[in-house]
């Protein structure tokens, strides 16, 4: 069949940021039909080249309209937009390099005024929060002057009588973007009670200056003002402000806030310390009292890299996640943010997961050869996982897979997609990294056989079959009907167009069920954060100590911190931890306090640590003050009292599994309160085997404590308000002794 759609493309490969770029269709194929050759149905997808020299989307994709403007980050990278109806082409005559650069003069493009769900605004509440944001060109990491003032005048003009209310400093980000908060309820009252005439209804002006490179300001905004109060004198006048040779604020008029004389002491130091002004611009509103406010912005949006208005949208409405009916806001937010790091479009992931959980999306789903969760991970492939990540997740029935939740596991989907980046490039090879791995990017050869039945066997000496890759093949063929596709004309072979057709059906049901309705988010971090108050999160849910002792014994004592045990000649036994009962691979285990991961290891005798550096130690001692823990036991320990100036880290020890990684810890990586850490068990010698499975928490001022007894160490407990051990979950874990499976 020959090609139809878009076949040549023309415009600009080196636009120049901040200013609108627009590219054009230039030729379709022959056999594009007369109908279909209208470019009001075009799609332009934007590309974006990797370190490794392919081009992956930035899923940025306009339908009819080619027009582009590069924000300032962009410059640093190269794009490849490409036109099509149907697929694109990946290369060729369809495609143009796009190398944006720089612009010629710093400057300030403009000043919006928005309210504090991120939408414009030129009328605002009194009681609302005023959000400026300066959209700038070549001024990355340059600090911009935002001043918020006052007019007293009617309609547009504004006289000596303007006053200034405050000003604010903000850095411009990569992506060309500042932005200053103000409280009108504080501000505006102040101000009308200093000699607004009007006290019901307040005009502003929003100035942003940029001093040896800009300024920018905002249209002048009107406020209702519940509050009168009596006048104050005006404000001094500001002397004329020196102008930078060639700047573009020397070929502007003066600004609204010069020519009507306010001043502050704010933009008299920084007019002294940069002495001259580069650019500046303004916007000006109104507050009404009969405006309601607007609700906060919610979390978990994003700016475009690339985007001629560079504006903060919601991720999850931004991509229409196909699926996404079936996800939380949060899990989107992850599955889409993980596509962008593997390379390849969300959609074929969450395809991938409904083929292969029937469209249930379900994570405990385990088929009957221990395949499981969202895109079925084998014994093989979690082993694998666990080699290169240091993790120690297991599949089928007695997994670990199966009792994570959906973003929990979406992680270890992460890790198992890792090695085919690069070669996600069509739904077909996705697919194929998860059914059929060795055949992943050979997506486009339609008649590749990737399943054979007949295949001839290969034997060792013994002659037992070999399990290798021909192996493979032959036995999946009857393992996977879903993709004979050929009737009658059945052959015993599985080809590329069989599998391809299957996830494609699934691709297309996609679309009907993505998300409609919004509520955004944080988001997605690498681990689940559970909700609870204020910044403490206890280490684990429905915190209470050990009932029993190792061998079975009801002994609680001897899972406090202290000289709480015995050793075999009746003496004293030191134990540095604190033991919390917790079911081995079900209870999760948190990070109480925002952190650090600081080490992840293994060993041989307290299996699975975890140690957490805490960033605010006040945070920490104001919780010990709410618990106010005494010890219970004769031979418990308070432990040493923890100082301000103290490092303190929690090490968490025998866990079953971990949900962070050594590379966490070489990087450091922050964590909040809440941040699922891994999942309690009885990992180390010194733990399996017994009956009183819990999670032994240390609390010490040093990294690694052993061997330093009571000296760096105190007694959790301090920290925990604890519930009562006395429970019959407790009792029915004590008739079994738990081992540790690795």
């Amino acid at each position: 069949m020959s090609k139809q759609g878009v076949s040549k493309i023309s415009g600009n490969p080196s636009p120049v940021v901040g200013e609108k770029t627009t590219y054009m269709v230039t030729d379709w194929y022959p056999a594009t039909p007369a109908e279909e050759r209208n470019p009001a149905v075009v799609t332009w997808e934007l590309f974006k080249k990797r370190p490794d020299g392919s081009f992956t989307t930035t899923n940025i994709k306009k339908v009819g309209d080619g027009s582009f403007t590069f924000g300032e980050v962009a410059a640093k990278n190269t794009y490849r937009l490409e036109a099509y109806l149907h697929q694109p082409e990946g290369k060729g005559s369809t495609t143009i390099d796009i190398t944006p650069q720089p612009g010629e003069i710093p400057k300030i493009n403009k000043v919006e005024l928005r309210y504090a769900d991120d939408s414009p605004g030129t009328v605002f509440s009194y009681q609302e929060k005023l959000v400026a944001n300066a959209q700038c060109v070549n001024l990355a990491g340059k600090k911009l002057l935002f001043t918020l003032w006052e007019d007293d005048a009617a309609g547009e003009g504004h006289n000596s009588k303007n006053k200034f209310v405050d000003s604010k400093e903000a850095v411009v980000s990569r992506t060309g973007t500042a932005t200053a908060e103000f409280i009108l309820t504080k501000a505006l009252m102040q101000k009308a009670s200093q000699g607004e005439r009007d006290p019901k209804e307040l005009e502003f002006y929003v100035t942003v200056e940029y001093y040896k490179d800009r300024k920018h300001a905002s249209e002048n905004r009107v406020i209702k003002n519940p509050e009168y109060k009596p006048p104050v004198q005006p404000s001094q006048a500001l002397k004329s402000t020196p102008k930078a040779t060639g700047s573009p604020a020397a070929s502007k008029p003066d600004s609204k806030k010069e020519t009507s004389g306010v001043f502050d002491s704010f933009t008299e130091t920084v007019r002294n310390t940069w002495n001259e002004l580069w650019d500046w611009a303004e916007s000006k509103g109104t507050v009404k009292p009969d405006k309601k406010p607007k609700a906060p912005k919610p979390e978990g949006k994003t700016t475009s890299v690339v985007n001629g208005e560079t504006k903060d949208s919601c991720l999850c409405k931004e991509t229409k996640l196909f699926w996404g009916k079936h996800f939380t806001c949060q899990e989107r937010k992850k599955i889409i943010e993980i596509s962008h790091r593997l390379g390849c479009k969300p959609d074929y992931l969450t395809s991938a997961m409904a083929l292969e959980t029937g469209g249930t999306f379900n994570p405990a789903i385990v088929n009957s050869l221990g395949y499981t969760g969202l895109i079925q991970i084998g014994t093989t492939a979690a082993a694998d996982i666990n080699r290169r990540k240091g993790t120690n997740v297991t599949a089928g029935k007695n997994g670990n897979l199966k009792n994570m939740t959906k973003l929990e596991q979406l992680t270890y989907v992460e890790y198992y997609l890792e090695p085919y980046k690069g070669k996600l490039n069509t739904l077909a090879d996705f697919y194929l990294a998860i059914l059929m791995p060795v055949d992943c990017g050979r997506g486009n050869e339609r008649n590749h056989v990737v399943f054979d039945k007949n295949l001839q066997l290969d034997y060792d000496k013994n002659n037992k079959v070999i399990k290798n890759t021909k192996w493979v093949r032959q036995k999946a063929y009857q393992q996977n009907p879903a993709f004979f596709k050929e009737g009658k004309n059945e052959t015993g072979r599985t080809y590329v167009w069989e599998i391809a057709e299957e996830i494609e059906k699934w691709y297309n049901k996609g679309e009907a069920n993505a998300e409609t309705s919004f509520s955004c988010q944080k988001s997605a971090a690498p681990a689940k954060v559970e909700q609870q108050s204020g910044k403490w999160h206890d280490p684990v849910d429905n915190p209470r100590l050990t009932k029993y002792n190792y061998g079975g014994n009801v002994k609680p004592s001897s899972g406090t911190y202290g000289w709480c045990r015995r050793n075999s000649n009746g003496s004293k036994k030191y134990h540095s931890g604190f033991d919390f009962f917790a079911i081995p691979g079900k209870d999760k285990v948190y990070a109480t306090l925002k952190g650090n991961i600081h080490q992840v290891r293994y060993s041989a005798t307290a299996g699975w640590i975890v140690r957490v550096k805490i960033q605010n130690v006040k945070d920490l001692l104001e919780q010990e003050k709410k618990v106010a823990y005494k010890t219970q036991f004769t031979d418990e320990l308070k432990g040493i009292n923890i100082k301000e100036t103290d490092d303190v880290y929690f090490i968490y020890m025998h866990l079953d599994s971990v949900s962070v990684t050594e590379a966490d810890a070489n990087a450091k990586k922050e964590v909040d309160a809440g941040t699922v850490l891994g999942y309690a068990g009885v990992s180390g010698s010194i733990a399996s085997g017994g009956r009183a499975p819990h999670l032994h928490l240390e609390v010490a001022t040093v990294l690694d404590a052993y061997g330093k007894g009571e000296s760096v160490r105190t007694n959790p407990a301090r920290f925990v308000k604890l519930n009562s051990y006395d429970t019959k979950d407790q009792d029915e874990a004590a008739k079994t002794n738990h081992t540790y499976k690795k």
